[in-house]
């Protein structure tokens, strides 16, 4: 529930930045280069890489992510569509402890943590030019994410009794997302990325930013 919740607000973030830029798109594409109305140069397609960083949620789980991503545009007109594949490190995690005490035998205390520890996306993008450097964009795709659980049992006068299990599963992934050419060869994102009920991570989602430089045609 909280995760659908924080998703529909970075939705109505991510649409009101495409809102506030439709002025300019409905003035001829004027912002911070000048372009006739209808006129969309072919600036997004080709190769591209970079590097981007945000912050991940599951459950009462939370943390940081941070990597890189590489993908090909291709565009038409005002359409730019194209394949990304990122792969980022994360320590989206969550612990906690609880014991039971008896006076004549002391407390047994049991203690567990689990976390997210990397995750690595294969997904499709469409979007539409808002105005020439500006592009609002869906993408959805493949996601595979790895965790680690590990947990222990301490009794007194037995020490403790330790367990960890490291597993990797496969889901589906969606998002929305707003990018911003600040020149030829380099633009900033804002996305948002949910990854769908995996059966051992759950659903979870991600904010994130991103740097992007254009490497080819």
């Amino acid at each position: 529930m909280f995760t659908q919740a924080r998703g529909v607000l970075v939705l109505g973030i991510l649409a009101g930045m495409a809102l506030t830029a439709m002025p300019a798109a409905a003035d001829g594409g004027r912002g911070p280069v000048s372009y006739e109305r209808g006129y969309y140069p072919s600036i997004w397609q080709g190769l591209y890489g970079g590097v981007h960083a945000g912050f991940g949620w599951s459950g009462d789980a939370d943390g940081a992510v941070g990597g890189a991503q590489a993908g090909y545009n291709w565009q038409s007109r005002q359409y730019v569509y194209g394949i990304e594949a990122d792969i980022s490190g994360a320590d989206i995690g969550a612990s906690g402890s609880a014991s039971a005490c008896d006076p004549s035998f002391g407390c047994v205390t049991a203690r567990a943590e689990g976390s997210i520890d990397w995750l690595a996306t294969i997904r499709g993008r469409f979007g539409v030019l808002v105005q020439p450097n500006l592009l609002v964009y869906g993408t959805a795709g493949l996601a595979i994410v790895h965790g680690e659980a590990h947990g222990s049992v301490t009794i007194p006068g037995q020490g403790s009794i330790r367990a960890s299990v490291s597993e990797s599963d496969t889901g589906f992934v969606y998002g929305v997302g707003v990018e911003n050419k600040l020149n030829d060869t380099m633009s900033v994102r804002v996305e948002y990325l949910g990854f769908g009920d995996t059966n051992e991570f759950g659903d979870f989602g991600i904010l994130r930013a991103g740097l992007n430089f254009k490497l080819g045609n």
